[in-house]
């Protein structure tokens, strides 16, 4: 038997236990209807940040919780709530408990003024800068205040200062006054400028193989040059661009005091400049597809690119070679040297060709492009209305003008491309003929978030020749691609002899409008309409029938770009040649 000592003390010892038992709770907001005040407060008090750190006791719990009040409190003065109150309640409900966290918002205070104040070293020397817009730094008036709206107007206002030769600028002070009366607030923020600064002299850190002339050529300023935030942010994305570097970083020191130019450091940290890479692929009409390359990105250590690329499908093999000079005797000209070997097996026809390129690129804009060279090709084609072996020099310029504000996702602005081709054609005869190509691209987004844009596109172009015949067909004009009349078989769209082939065209007109709709962050649906036609005619004369389609894609909008998945439908079918509907996939929007 157990002694009564040591039976009371087993007792007390048991009751101990129990009474310091981990208590657990739930959590109920009352009165917090504000979305994102509720979203911050769960995510930074210690109720939900150390719900899985149970409370020995409820007293320990009701302290956990009341300790919370102040920077629940801090949250919802922050959203404009700004005669809030907050109090705790703790019901004990076995097994564990609930906390209650009730909370009166009272009225959202608005913004009655926002002010701008700028001065260099004291409020009596005031500036002016003329990149510095109230109206741009996300601030309305009689809009309910945020914290961190005025926060971002504050850093906004930095960086526009920073473009205008101030990267010194900094917040001096800050007034928030709030009226009980009105309810409302009237802001004045104090910026001291900092003295107006100079890009001084240049180092770079980290390069190894990259030569310092490679740096020379991409920089967008000039020592002596006043500073500018948005020069550091081209450079820095220039650099980047050339796959030379896996980081680069562009910071500047001190000013000197003699003349405020600032030095500025430029750290890199060097890539492996070659590379092998391979990828599968599939197109619709072109099936399964194989892609494989080899890359030397810094020849000479100028960051000269010479590259190998081969694409196998099951209708056609290309293989290309490519060498490239960047800079080419001035600042944003390339020089580009390209031999090329392709296989094509399609409806109209079937070639073999083999091209030697060279050609000039000059950038003369963000927006505005210029290409222009002289290319060789032996062609041989087969399996066409008109069969033959050509020796084909061509002499193609190219000038674009990319307004829009995205490349495989276009929402707003336009783009402008235009390409003629002088040709001239021996085997057997001598015969000269010239391209030319036209379109014309406008997106108009609706809302402001972009989630519905309409998108349109006109294209066309004309062949001018004594007779088609001196055009080898594969150089003539075929509609019913992946961008225009997209329910129409594969370049089908033509005049066709008597056995239903398509001959090929000297001028072709098309339009397509979309309705891009964006439904998710990642889900997208297209209804989209074409209309076009491609006659012998050699001037840009509509006639004859113009063919239409409709159709539908959906988007899947990844990290790449968006996956492209159309389905059209052809409202004039051809008997024999087109089906009732046709499947295009790819990356990309059409246009």
């Amino acid at each position: 038997m157990i002694d009564s000592k040591r039976f009371f003390f087993l007792l007390g010892c048991f009751l101990s236990i129990n009474a310091f038992a981990d208590l657990s709770y739930k959590i109920e907001y009352i009165g917090i209807e504000d979305t994102l005040a509720l979203k911050m407060i769960k995510s930074t008090t210690q109720l939900s940040t150390l719900q899985k750190t149970l409370p020995d006791s409820a007293q320990a719990l009701r302290y956990r919780a009341e300790s919370d009040i102040p920077e629940i409190l801090k949250i919802l003065h922050s959203q404009g709530y700004y005669e809030a109150c907050v109090q705790i309640q703790v019901e004990e409900r076995a097994p564990g408990a609930i906390v209650f966290v009730i909370a009166y918002l009272g009225p959202a205070y608005t913004i009655s003024s926002f002010t701008l104040s700028l001065f260099q070293g004291s409020k009596e020397h005031c500036l002016s800068c003329e990149k510095l817009q109230t109206s741009d730094l996300g601030i309305k008036l009689n809009s309910r205040i945020q914290a961190s709206k005025v926060i971002n107007a504050e850093l906004k206002a930095l960086e526009q200062l920073s473009q205008c030769g101030y990267p010194l600028a900094f917040i001096a002070d800050r007034s928030i006054v709030a009226d009980g009366d009105t309810k409302t607030v009237s802001i004045t923020i104090g910026i001291d400028s900092g003295p107006l600064s100079y890009f001084g002299p240049l180092s770079v850190n980290g390069n190894k193989t990259v030569k310092p002339l490679f740096f020379e050529q991409r920089i967008e300023w000039k020592i002596g040059d006043t500073y500018s935030a948005n020069k550091i942010e081209e450079t820095q994305k220039a650099l980047t661009d050339t796959g030379l570097f896996s980081s680069v970083s562009i910071t500047h020191k001190d000013p000197l005091p003699q003349d405020n130019s600032l030095p500025i450091n430029i750290d890199v940290n060097e890539s492996k400049h070659k590379s092998i890479y391979g990828g599968v692929s599939y197109q619709t009409y072109y099936g399964p597809g194989l892609t494989f390359g080899w890359e030397h990105r810094n020849i000479q250590g100028l960051g000269r690119r010479l590259s190998l690329q081969g694409d196998v499908t099951r209708r056609s093999h290309v293989g290309v070679g490519t060498y490239l000079i960047p800079n080419f005797l001035r600042v944003n000209q390339d020089y580009v040297w390209q031999v090329k070997a392709n296989h094509l097996d399609i409806l109209p026809y079937s070639e073999r060709s083999y091209h030697v390129t060279n050609r000039l690129e000059r950038k003369f804009s963000k927006k505005l492009r210029l290409a222009f060279g002289v290319e060789g090709e032996r062609l041989f084609v087969d399996s066409s209305a008109q069969n033959g072996e050509y020796w084909i020099l061509d002499i193609p310029i190219f000038l674009g003008l990319n307004g829009a504000n995205d490349l495989l996702n276009p929402t707003k602005g336009i783009n402008l491309e235009y390409r003629v081709i002088p040709a001239f054609a021996f085997s057997p005869d001598r015969n000269f003929y010239l391209t030319q190509k036209l379109s014309f691209s406008h997106y108009l987004p609706v809302d402001s978030d972009h989630t519905v844009t309409f998108a349109q596109k006109i294209s066309g172009g004309t062949i001018l020749s004594g007779r088609e015949e001196e055009i080898p067909v594969p150089r003539r004009f075929f509609g019913g691609s992946e961008e225009e009349l997209r329910g129409y078989a594969y370049y089908s769209v033509s005049p066709l002899n008597k056995q239903n082939k398509p001959i090929g065209g000297r001028s072709a007109l098309y339009y397509t409008f979309e309705t891009r709709l964006r439904l998710t962050k990642t889900i997208g649906i297209v209804p989209f309409f074409d209309m076009g036609n491609v006659t012998e005619n050699q001037l840009l004369i509509p006639s004859g029938k113009w063919l239409k389609s409709v159709g539908c894609g959906a988007r899947y909008f990844s990290f790449i770009g968006p996956f492209r998945l159309d389905i059209g439908f052809p409202l004039n079918p051809r008997k024999g040649i087109d089906k009732k509907f046709r499947i295009l996939i790819s990356v990309g929007q059409s246009f």
